[in-house]
């Protein structure tokens, strides 16, 4: 999920970078206007999956720590062996 936000990130700021770059162009206003409407809608979708991209690695982050506490409570447990019974 994470390798995956992250390339819908980079396309969505090449997308945004080649919008800026043709807005600079236009020149009539309600066309200029438009595209930076636009654009502004582009980066609230950026800003939106950049929040879930940082909160799939908290959580990630936060699995992980779970598990290595796991692994290193079984690490420390001793094992021991007593004689319950005595068959003669």
């Amino acid at each position: 999920m994470k390798n995956g936000l992250e390339l819908e990130l980079k396309e969505l700021d090449r997308e945004i970078k080649l919008l800026k770059t043709e807005s600079k162009k236009i020149l009539r206003l309600e066309e200029k206007l438009k595209a930076q409407k636009d654009i502004k809608e582009m980066e609230k979708k950026r800003n939106t999956k950049r929040r879930t991209l940082l909160e799939t690695q908290d959580e990630i982050d936060s699995r992980k720590e779970g598990l290595i506490e796991v692994v290193e409570a079984r690490l420390r447990q001793q094992i021991s062996q007593i004689e319950l019974v005595i068959i003669k």
